[in-house]
């Protein structure tokens, strides 16, 4: 088992070697700055690697790479996308909440605490680790589910937490 490991750990260093210049420059023309670029084209090489370990080397490792990268850069810009939209929502430290704001956030947060206790015990792991900033893939493997599966889980059970939300509020 190592000689196979250390044949494909050669075949992919030989593509990476191969396909550095060209995917560094694919990368940096796709996200405009050279330490970002740096780190997407690590992360495919390392990705390359598990890959090839996994399942062997690709048929194209170089288009394989250009795709995998490609990919990464959507994700990193969906994730600053969203960062961005909800950047308005982070509150200052030195800001001071008055008394009434402060026991509606507790009355809020007790519903909150409330509604997730009721919740199905998937349901709540699922929203739980969503929240706390897990991937989907990794949720998925803590529940042990498909990714499909895990996103309709975590899709639904935040409809299902917002209907019993919805029923605790006063009308």
């Amino acid at each position: 088992m190592g000689s196979k490991t250390n044949d494909v750990d050669l075949a992919v260093v030989e593509a990476i070697d191969a396909h550095r210049a060209p995917l560094e420059r694919y990368v940096r023309s796709l996200v405009r700055d050279a330490d970002e670029a740096a780190d997407i084209v690590q992360e495919t090489h390392v990705r390359l690697l598990l890959a090839a370990r996994a399942d062997g080397l690709p048929d194209s490792p170089g288009a394989w790479m250009s795709r995998v990268a490609h990919n990464l850069v959507v994700s990193g810009a969906r994730r600053r996308q969203t960062a961005d939209r909800r950047a308005d929502q982070l509150v200052a430290n030195d800001e001071v909440r008055s008394t009434e704001d402060s026991i509606v956030r507790r009355e809020r947060d007790a519903e909150v605490f409330q509604a997730l206790a009721e919740a199905r015990p998937d349901d709540r792991e699922a929203i739980l680790l969503a929240a706390s900033g897990y991937r989907t893939r990794e949720i998925a493997t803590q529940l042990g589910r498909t990714e499909l599966a895990t996103r309709a889980l975590i899709c639904r059970a935040r409809g299902r937490m917002r209907r019993s939300l919805a029923v605790l509020e006063p009308a």
